[in-house]
């Protein structure tokens, strides 16, 4: 039993070690057309940068939105805005990360993440225009269904001072 224990423990030592933190730069602009198939997508324009923002060593994520004029964001006359949200990230019992804004902002989850690219999934994440908790435009396209974001890496000077 006590083997079999020492073996648990070290394969999910093992496994959570060989996580990797997300880290860089992501960023996708959805053209015209992509948005007329899609008329409820809030989404224009998405980058997503990974760092340590708050000096306490662990991932966060600064996430910028600038909102396409159609579905609810035109309908709450948000379209065409720019809106950001900062998310503190963590690695969940399944392996991948999710990142959680505060004041119940929501959620991102990491489903696939690489050197070429990042793929989101949300069913409800806030976005706003301050330092407010909370935001304004959620990036889910129907309340509490999930929606997906696949972006591509960039540099990282692709993502500085995008929301300042």
């Amino acid at each position: 039993m006590r083997s079999i224990i020492c073996i648990s423990v070290l394969a999910l030592a093992t496994q959570a070690a060989a996580q990797t933190a997300p880290e860089g730069c992501f960023a996708r602009t959805y053209s015209e057309a992509h948005l007329a198939r899609h008329p409820a997508q809030v989404v224009r324009e998405i980058s997503v940068a990974f760092g340590d923002f708050s000096g306490d060593s662990v991932p966060w994520a600064d996430v910028i939105v600038v909102t396409a004029d159609q579905g609810h964001a035109a309908a709450s006359g948000q379209g065409g805005g720019t809106y950001g949200q900062i998310a503190r990230c963590t690695l969940r019992d399944t392996g991948r990360w999710a990142c959680s804004a505060e004041c119940d902002g929501g959620t991102l989850e990491i489903m696939g993440l690489d050197q070429d690219g990042l793929l989101l999934r949300t069913a409800y994440f806030l976005t706003g225009t301050g330092d407010d908790c909370g935001g304004e435009v959620d990036l889910a396209e129907v309340p509490d269904q999930r929606v997906s974001y696949k972006l591509q890496r960039l540099p990282d000077s692709a993502c500085a001072g995008r929301w300042e």
